[in-house]
C-alpha cells in the first residue's frame, strides 16, 4: 500500500514538474537553466514547510508524509530531499556530515551527468 501512495504522489510531482518547467521555459532559454533551479528552490521550501507541518499536525499518519514528501516532492524534484537531510545535519549537531553531503552531493551528481554524457556519445558513435 505504501508504494502505491508513494507512487501516486511521484505521478502527481513529475507532472506538476513537467507542466511548470514547460510554463517557465515559454518565455526563453537564457542559457541558464532556470526552471530547475526555480523547481528546486521551491521543493525545498515546501519539503521543509510540509515536514515542520505534518510533524506538528499530524504526526502519526505515515501515509500522507509518504504521499507528499516521498511521493509528490520527490517526484517534484529529489533536491528537496537532499537539502532537508543536509540542514538536518547541521540542526543535529553534524556540521561534518552537513558539509560532506553537499560536497559529495554536488561532486558526484555532475560527475555522474558527464559520465552519462560521456556514456551516450560512445554508444552513438558505435
Amino acid at each position: 500500500m505504501n508504494a502505491l501512495v508513494v507512487g501516486l504522489g511521484g505521478f502527481i510531482g513529475a507532472t506538476s514538474r513537467y507542466l511548470l518547467s514547460s510554463f517557465i521555459n515559454r518565455s526563453g532559454n537564457c542559457g541558464f537553466p532556470v526552471s530547475t533551479l526555480i523547481i528546486n528552490i521551491l521543493g525545498s521550501f515546501l519539503i521543509g514547510l510540509l515536514t515542520e507541518l505534518l510533524a506538528a499536525l499530524c504526526p502519526d499518519n505515515k501515509k500522507i508524509k509518504l504521499f507528499l514528501t516521498t511521493g509528490i516532492l520527490g517526484g517534484f524534484t529529489t533536491f528537496s530531499t537532499f537539502s532537508l537531510e543536509t540542514v538536518n545535519l547541521f540542526q543535529e549537531g553534524k556540521a561534518v556530515f552537513g558539509v560532506a553531503n553537499i560536497i559529495l552531493s554536488v561532486a558526484f551528481c555532475l560527475t555522474g551527468v558527464v559520465l552519462g554524457k560521456m556514456l551516450a556519445k560512445t554508444i552513438a558513435n558505435i
